[in-house]
């Protein structure tokens, strides 16, 4: 089909081969150039989302993406987002809104319809107000399970003959036979519509991989468009576990005894992660995630992230041993936060009536806050504006904060917690989808050293962030300095750092026209 909109579509050889920061890397590249550029994304499978000012939810890549765009983010960029769930058990969401907890692959043959209406009705409105869309692919098209139909992949492609580039990192080896291996496993129409293939992540001296690009372009007839290399230190929000690394992340200048060293605890369905991308980035900070029961006790902050599913990995932290060494932290004055699912799992108990979360109808929580959460079927989904709740116990814990400053952040949760015995909040949400409401959020407890939030994207206010890290070096008597920068600031540099490599490395003049044939 002819038409005045460019596409071009990314897809991969596997998961974690490159394609979201590819797409975000050409968004900002063609924006620069002055194109209405955006980024789509049919169907994905992740945990870590974003909410859009609408209050919709999509993949926190689309996000990153839009804004490489210098665009709004909108539910059209992405119409299908399935969240995980364990046991077969899945979320799926359709334009933004939740549809229903489902087992997927029983009724995956029910939402065919649905899911190709969504994508087309998507990819439709974007062609309608834009000069070129990237499309971003998932995991690889050559999955044969997946081929009835692939919507994420050669689905998508086919609907206006876009044109796909297939990139594959060459970090952990066995590139070239994936390239080949994708290939050979996609079928004669499919093949067609792959234009060139990618080689990302390369470290070395290129004269040294030129024979196997030439053998490459001989064996498949494709192009090699480029090879990126492996770009060291790129502080992007992630999309999902599989690029998780959890060798234990050290952004560490000084030695162990000068530094803040934090533990996230990585939870079974660990979700919006990304709210640690801002932590990562600090000077002096040692960042561990932490799976298995570990004595706690030697580290300053501990965070208890999302989940999405809060009451199966409650039970797993009391199963591990884990539970027992945060409260032995707790008792030992160490700070404890908890974001969202980890939030409700500091409370007195959780009830799900609805199975909401899955099969566990109740469960007592960690007990160090004051509140108890009852699981809905609705959800919470909103950008939000928050103040901090000035009270004695918050100034025990964050004496330097600015109780007046105005926050942002975003909540997705299916909870609905309750304040018991004359808790205190965390925070006053002053504004939802910009509109003016007057509404408590998290809490704390009597000593200050332990709170929750259902705000993601919190560590993201520089202020609030600097506040927590002064005050843990100042209780520890850590000596290294805290360099203060702008995380957003930080983010926007990152993202041209990305651009300016690929546009080093790749004719982008020639992936424009292919857009257009």
């Amino acid at each position: 089909m002819k038409n005045k909109t460019g596409t071009l579509m990314i897809q991969g050889t596997a998961s974690d081969a490159g394609k979201s920061l590819f797409v975000t890397a050409l968004c900002r590249i063609f924006a620069r150039k002055g194109l209405k550029t955006v980024p789509f994304k049919a169907w994905n499978m992740s945990l870590n989302s974003y909410i859009t000012k609408k209050g919709r939810e999509i993949g926190i890549a689309q996000a990153l993406q839009a804004r490489a765009a210098f665009r709004e983010v909108t539910v059209d960029m992405q119409p299908i987002l399935v969240k995980a769930m364990g046991d077969g058990q899945c979320q799926i969401i359709i334009n933004g809104q939740v549809d229903q907890r489902v087992n997927y692959q029983k009724k995956k043959n029910d939402y065919l319809r649905i899911y190709e209406r969504a994508i087309k009705d998507s990819l439709k409105r974007l062609r309608q107000e834009n000069d070129l869309i990237i499309i971003e692919g998932a995991g690889s098209p050559a999955e044969i399970n997946r081929t009835t139909p692939d919507f994420a992949n050669m689905f998508t492609a086919e609907i206006y003959n876009s044109p796909v580039l297939l990139i594959s990192s060459i970090e952990k080896g066995g590139c070239l036979a994936s390239l080949v291996g994708t290939l050979k496993l996609l079928s004669p129409a499919h093949k067609k519509l792959i234009k060139g293939l990618i080689i990302n992540k390369f470290r070395g001296d290129f004269d040294l991989l030129k024979p196997a690009v030439d053998f490459l372009e001989n064996y498949t007839k494709k192009e090699v468009l480029g090879v990126l290399p492996y770009l060291k230190d790129l502080n992007l929000p992630e999309e999902d576990s599989a690029s998780l690394k959890l060798d234990n992340n050290i952004y560490n200048k000084n030695n162990d005894n000068d530094c803040i060293k934090i533990a996230v605890i990585k939870l079974p369905h660990i979700s919006n992660f990304s709210d640690f991308n801002s932590l990562k980035m600090e000077a002096n900070l040692k960042l561990e995630y932490v799976a298995s029961n570990k004595n706690l006790l030697n580290f300053d902050l501990i965070i208890i992230p999302g989940t999405k599913t809060t009451t199966k990995d409650l039970k797993f932290l009391k199963q591990s041993g884990l539970a027992a060494e945060i409260k032995k932290a707790d008792q030992a004055g160490i700070v404890i936060i908890g974001i969202c699912g980890g939030f409700q799992m500091l409370g007195q108990k959780l009830i799900d009536r609805h199975g909401t979360e899955g099969n566990i109808k109740e469960i007592e929580g960690l007990g160090l806050l004051d509140i108890k959460t009852e699981f809905l079927k609705e959800k919470t989904t909103h950008q939000v504006k928050v103040k901090l709740n000035s009270n004695q116990q918050l100034k025990n814990g964050l004496p330097d904060f600015n109780s007046q400053e105005i926050m942002r952040g975003y909540e997705i949760h299916m909870g609905q917690t309750e304040y018991l015995n004359q808790t205190q909040e965390l925070f006053r949400i002053i504004e939802r989808s910009d509109r003016k409401v007057n509404f408590k959020d998290g809490a704390v407890n009597q000593a200050g050293n332990c709170f929750g939030t259902y705000l993601h994207g919190l560590f993201d206010n520089d202020n609030f962030r600097s506040a927590v890290l002064k005050n843990l070096r100042n209780k520890h008597s850590i000596k290294s300095g805290q360099n203060k920068y702008n995380y957003q600031k930080e983010i926007e540099k990152n993202i041209d750092r990305l651009a300016d490599m690929v546009a080093e490395n790749i004719d982008t003049d020639k992936l424009l026209n292919l857009s257009r044939r």
